[in-house]
């Protein structure tokens, strides 16, 4: 058993002896005082330079990529044929609602790449991956629900629309736009 002295709790060190993440950088960066990385510069320009953020890059510079990349080498299901369960279809790109949500599952895993948050990507996974998943792949009433191993599917019709009357225009826009 171990003992803990709860007697002497406001004698217990707080201070951590870890570095800080300022403190790790300064550590491992050169002095500005050194000649180690002259340049003919001005020092104001120099210092712009180095004091404003560097934008990432995306990693995938589309869907299709991020999809070939990233989405089916990762994402697994199994998945059925036409009996109720999780339904795809290789040629996601014939579906638009499928396009639509997978470049938007991209354009947000590609910004929680690049958060500075710890818990970016477990977000992404939580809040947008899993409720996108659940509709993609819904077997009974998804887009691709329907699929068919010869191809003969493209996908539900687009919904009926009538068109919407000039004096309700206004006051769908007024109220919430």
């Amino acid at each position: 058993m171990v003992e803990v002295n709860t007697a002497a709790s406001d004698e217990w060190a707080t201070s951590n002896e870890a570095p800080d993440g300022d403190e790790y950088e300064d550590e491992y960066e050169p002095d500005e005082d050194t000649d180690e990385d002259e340049t003919d510069e001005p020092a104001d320009e120099y210092e712009d330079e180095t004091d404003s953020p560097q934008k990432k890059e995306p990693k995938f510079a589309n869907v299709i990529e991020w999809v070939n990349g990233f989405f089916l080498p990762v994402i697994r299901r199994r998945i059925s044929d036409n009996d109720g369960g999780l339904s795809w279809d290789p040629r996601w790109w014939a579906y638009p609602e499928v396009v639509a949500r997978l470049t938007a599952l991209h354009q947000a895993w590609e910004e929680a790449r690049v958060s500075d948050s710890m818990s970016a990507m477990s977000s992404w996974w939580i809040q947008h991956l899993e409720p996108h998943l659940r509709v993609i792949l819904d077997g009974d009433t998804g887009p691709m629900a329907n699929a068919k191993a010869d191809r003969s599917f493209m996908g539900w019709p687009a919904m009926p629309a009538d068109p919407v009357p000039s004096n309700v225009i206004e006051n769908i826009l007024n109220y919430y736009g």
